[in-house]
């Protein structure tokens, strides 16, 4: 069964007592990805979340825009400009979040290819799942020495927090903290790189939206960002399962049937969102069912929000030229995974 318009897609994203999360996904990640959130529900969900929450805040974000997020993106936009063109996927967009996490982590930023390479892999279950094992193995050893430094002396960075983090008496283990990162850098990193390769996509194939994003970098880049998240979201489809056989919706739904949430569908859905298939900066959608909605909604996406704007801004600001290059091949679809999409490749030229 598939729910494709925006107010299914919706109230089935927030009925997690007839869709539970953990219905789908701990049967199907959980060796890999270990047993995290999205195999959580209840009780057990509100507390482990309340752990890994505080440090992804609105405010949090805020704080470290100056900090993180603006260096990245001039660091790795340092590495190519002198050459006069790129592919923004491979030297841009895929590098810039997996570098964002490391420092939020306090990880070495020198591993950021490998990370990005296990973050990858670890996604890829069901089509090569020896491989996706090998890159979590190959992600906790990595992270192991650290975590154990961070439990003895704690520094000013997320794996510290946490370590540290207590709530009603309680703290993470050394497992818990895994199966979180293990979900943090496929969640954070490729979702955040394929949103932002679309939003890039979105720009340099509308000429009149960028000249708009351009004559206010600062004021409209974050609603490029938002309508290319409502445009092409980096996850178009989600997976659930109810247990139990329902009525919903007026639909009968016998338990165990497979379920998809299109939030491909639910964010073009002419109801909402008027002319649904054009990209238009100016449209400041109110609500999208990118992240999700509900208990489960994405810790994430203040951070992601935030990571697309100042990428897109430093991007522009930097590259004045930028344009695409004659390209037939180059198109938003399916990566690493069918569920989620984003440009295949991005070059450019900006001489």
């Amino acid at each position: 069964v598939m729910f494709t318009s925006f107010d299914l897609v919706d109230a089935a994203f927030r009925d997690e007592e007839t869709f539970p999360s953990a219905a789908f996904y701990a049967n199907t990640v959980t060796e890999v990805l270990g047993r995290n959130m999205q195999c959580m529900g209840g009780d057990e969900h509100r507390r482990h979340r309340a752990l890994v929450s505080p440090f992804f805040r609105a405010k949090n974000v805020t704080a470290i825009v100056e900090s993180f997020l603006e260096p990245v993106a001039h660091e790795l936009i340092d590495r190519f400009e002198a050459r006069g063109e790129a592919n923004l996927v491979a030297e841009y967009t895929k590098l810039y979040p997996v570098k964002i996490i490391l420092r939020l982590l306090g990880l070495p930023q020198t591993a950021d290819e490998d990370v990005s390479r296990w973050a990858i892999g670890m996604l890829d279950i069901q089509n090569n799942f020896d491989h996706a094992l090998r890159c979590s193995q190959e992600f906790m050893a990595f992270v192991r020495p650290i975590l154990a430094e961070r439990r003895v002396a704690p520094k000013d960075d997320l794996l510290s927090s946490l370590a540290t983090e207590e709530f009603e008496g309680e703290r993470l283990s050394d497992e818990a903290i895994f199966n979180f990162l293990r979900l943090l850098f496929p969640a954070g990193a490729d979702t955040t790189y394929l949103g932002l390769g679309s939003a890039i996509f979105a720009l340099l194939t509308h000429p009149d939206e960028l000249a708009r994003v351009r004559a206010d970098l600062r004021g409209e880049c974050r609603w490029a960002a938002e309508e290319a998240l409502r445009w092409s979201p980096p996850v178009a489809l989600q997976l659930r399962a109810n247990p139990k056989d329902v009525v919903w919706h007026d639909t009968a739904i016998p338990g165990g049937t497979p379920l998809i949430f299109s939030t491909l569908a639910a964010n073009r859905d002419p109801a909402v969102f008027e002319d649904p298939d054009r990209f238009d900066v100016g449209r400041h959608p109110k609500a999208i069912c990118t992240f999700g909605r509900g208990p489960h909604f994405c810790l994430g996406a203040h951070l992601a929000r935030a990571e697309m704007d100042i990428a897109l801004r430093i991007l522009l600001e930097r590259l004045p030229r930028l344009r695409l290059l004659d390209d037939p091949g180059v198109s938003i679809t399916a990566s690493i995974v069918p569920v989620l999409r984003g440009p295949n490749r991005l070059p450019v030229r900006f001489d």
